[in-house]
């Protein structure tokens, strides 16, 4: 009766450890993000009066732009963020453009949209 309890447990092992191929499906059906950010239409470009926060705890952290009116904006590429960590406190009048699609890590938080910025003045 052991025997038959034990055996019955490693046979059940295999089933717990190894997956299914479930997560590996979705994967492959996902389109790789695209990466070209080069084109620059005037048609969705805005301005924006905000600050800059940086959001996340580390290493997930990203940069973002807090507009008066409250919309939180993610900022891509990463290039910008960079420039924009040194600007925190200050409040900016940003040129960007918003982006159609939600791009990078800050998009899957915040809701304002995707901005690439193209100019930023400091008024305060």
């Amino acid at each position: 009766m052991k025997i038959a309890v034990f055996i019955l447990l490693l046979s059940l092992i295999p089933f717990s450890v190894f997956p299914f191929g479930r997560r590996e499906k979705t994967r492959e059906a996902q389109p790789a993000p695209v990466e070209n950010v080069e084109v620059i239409s005037t048609e969705n470009t805005i301005k924006i009066t905000g600050r800059v926060e940086v959001f996340g705890s580390v290493p997930h952290t990203f940069v973002g732009i807090t507009g008066v009116d409250g919309n939180q904006y993610s900022v891509y590429p990463p290039e910008y963020e960079e420039q924009l960590r040194g600007l925190q406190g200050h409040l900016i009048e940003f040129t960007v453009e918003l982006l159609d699609e939600g791009r990078g890590y800050g998009a899957l938080f915040l809701r304002g949209g995707t901005v690439t910025p193209l100019s930023w003045e400091i008024l305060q």
